[in-house]
């Protein structure tokens, strides 16, 4: 199936949860916000999010800095 994370289409397969996208696309699992469609979802839902086909999901990393 194929999603976009981030403006940029992926190839994943069939029931790949968030969780699994975010570690294999090694994202940080900490200090990111994480909206699949518009929807934020909460890290404690990440492994139980199934992603599906054509799926739009922004990652954000906060960034820290002066």
């Amino acid at each position: 199936m194929n999603i976009t994370l981030n403006n940029k289409e992926i190839t994943l397969s069939e029931g790949t949860t968030l969780q699994e996208l975010i570690l294999e696309q090694n994202l940080p699992t900490q200090n990111i916000a994480v909206a699949v469609n518009n929807t934020l979802i909460l890290h404690d839902k990440w492994c139980t999010t199934s992603l599906s086909e054509g799926d739009k999901v922004v990652a954000i990393v906060a960034a820290y800095g002066g």
